[in-house]
């Protein structure tokens, strides 16, 4: 698991990406003395509320979606495979049986 801070984050308000190998990637927003987790990018900026509307809350919207757009949900390649468990043809494993 990878984390990404936001670039904005202090004391009282940070959001951080995780890029997990197992598992949709997703945002933890902690805000308000509250921590939420949120899959996608538009509702980890709207954990926000009326505060959306500042330019922190701006750079998070845009930095939410940057985020999203480069590593996607998953980003990981390990349930896509390229090989066969076996190699041997079908036909030469029933020979190998009997």
């Amino acid at each position: 698991m990878k984390t990404i801070p936001f670039p904005g984050n202090d004391a009282t308000f940070k959001v951080d990406y995780f890029r997990t190998r197992e598992g949709p990637n997703w945002f933890r927003c902690y805000y308000k003395e509250a921590c939420y987790g949120r899959m996608d990018p538009m509702e980890a900026w709207r954990v926000l509320g009326r505060a959306r509307n500042y330019e922190t809350g701006k750079a998070l919207k845009q930095w939410c979606q940057d985020m999203h757009d480069q590593y996607g949900s998953k980003d990981y390649v390990d349930d896509v495979q390229t090989d066969k468990f076996f190699d041997v043809p079908t036909d030469q494993i029933n020979k190998m049986v009997t």
